[in-house]
């Protein structure tokens, strides 16, 4: 429920928004001046980092706002709350099942409250969006009864596949797709069982990019030429899939997040948050905020040296600073279901692991964006980044990593979130997949 209030609240503050700021092209000129002093992301105090430059953000919005006077900042603002408003309009199928069952008994404690603010467990209901049996026994068996169980032959499970997303399968020739078996009363799916991994690997990768050539699934045109690994056991993988197809199969997405932080004895708990923002243009959540920094684990990459490796990418933070100060922290797991920020269709299921590191900058660093994907970066107080996430304005994932984050750091604690235990448990998550967060590796 938390998740589709959450879309209505973006609308509704999408709408507002415009409304308030946006006259019609037969008014005269637009005024910028009395609006830009309260955008939220320009507070005084913060120190913001950008070398980005804006001028894709224009392609987002309505033509008649495009040829309006409008500044880099509003435009960055307007095309940030338009793509919100088109995400809330188009809420998935499966989100709108949800809402209606989690409506029937309705769980004050953990809604929005009444200034549209989400609680910390809303939050975690944001990132851990997929019911659990013992709790909403109504929502998990409708939404299993839309997906199939993706299986190996010794009866593993792999995935949670969409129905529609076996259809597109079972309509694949079978020389691009391989033999498949659907057990239609169990609802579970066997493919892709060849000899040896390569030959596994090459079998996916021939379907997945004839789905792409074809324009089956819109998430393809996010193709990143990366190979995501899918293990049978903990440590032995199965097959490799191009990252943007994780989610049509339904199995693990792994990645790295690490949380910076500045040592400051004059703010609250002696620190102060480094805080990314997305790039307005990209096509997964734009605009949004992030962790300091994330990425997502290729097959056979090592998690420390991949998050050295995300780090100069989006933040210039050099190799001999990371491995001196980086601090591995452990897993979270948790099973997200994607809506339109995602990319693509909506109602993807994303069973994921994250490895979660820590790092304490020197005061005078300054962070970069490089790699484009990044919009700058905010140096923000607790409260200011706990503000932040009870609007909503993180990247659902992250915005877990920070509540992880307060635990750790005791800012969290059961004398004060009445909804301690629950948020503990959804940060990890017990998940049915084989693979490495199931035997966590010493850290690095």
């Amino acid at each position: 429920m938390s998740r589709c209030l959450h879309s209505f609240l973006r609308l509704k503050a999408a709408n507002e928004f415009v409304k308030r700021i946006i006259k019609h092209p037969s008014q005269p000129k637009l005024s910028i001046k009395r609006h830009t002093s309260s955008l939220p992301l320009e507070q005084k105090g913060a120190r913001y980092f950008s070398s980005q430059h804006f001028q894709n953000n224009r392609r987002v919005l309505p033509r008649w706002i495009q040829s309006r006077a409008v500044s880099p900042l509003l435009t960055r603002r307007l095309a940030i709350f338009c793509k919100s408003y088109i995400s809330a309009v188009a809420v998935s199928s499966i989100h709108q099942t949800l809402r209606k069952l989690r409506d029937i008994q309705p769980d004050q404690s953990t809604s929005p409250n009444m200034s549209g603010l989400m609680s910390n467990l809303d939050i975690m209901k944001a990132a851990d969006a997929f019911p659990y049996p013992d709790k909403e026994p109504e929502a998990y068996k409708a939404l299993n009864d839309t997906l199939y169980t993706l299986v190996w032959k010794d009866g593993q499970t792999l995935g949670y596949m969409l129905d529609s997303v076996l259809k597109q399968l079972l309509a694949t020739p079978e020389e691009i797709r391989g033999p498949v078996i659907v057990d239609e009363a169990k609802r579970t799916v066997r493919a892709f069982e060849l000899p040896t991994e390569a030959e596994r690997t090459a079998l996916v990768g021939r379907f997945m990019q004839h789905w792409r050539e074809n324009g089956t699934f819109g998430i393809s045109k996010g193709w990143r030429d990366e190979l995501w690994p899918v293990y049978g056991t903990n440590d032995g993988v199965l097959y490799k899939v191009e990252r943007n197809g994780t989610g049509l199969l339904g199995v693990m997405r792994y990645g790295v997040h690490m949380t910076g932080f500045v040592k400051d004895e004059k703010a609250s708990h002696g620190m102060k948050i480094l805080v990314a923002q997305r790039a307005a243009n990209k096509s997964t959540y734009p605009g949004m905020l992030d962790n300091s920094v994330a990425g997502g684990l290729m097959a056979g990459e090592d998690p420390f040296e991949c998050i050295i490796r995300e780090a100069d990418e989006e933040a210039d933070l050099p190799e001999a600073l990371m491995r001196e100060r980086a601090r591995y922290t452990g897993m979270v797991t948790y099973i997200y279901i994607t809506d339109e920020r995602a990319g693509g269709e909506a109602g993807q299921i994303y069973p994921e692991t994250q490895w979660v590191y820590d790092i304490e900058l020197p005061v005078e660093f300054v962070p970069a964006p490089k790699d484009g994907e990044v919009a700058g970066f905010y140096l923000w107080t607790v409260e200011e980044v706990q503000q932040k996430l009870a609007e909503g304005r993180f990247k659902p994932n992250c915005a877990l990593i920070l509540i992880d984050f307060f635990i750790r750091h005791k800012i969290l604690t059961p004398e004060n979130e009445p909804n301690y235990e629950e948020i503990v448990k959804r940060l990890r998550r017990k998940l049915p997949f084989p693979g490495p967060h199931q035997a966590p590796p010493p850290a690095s």
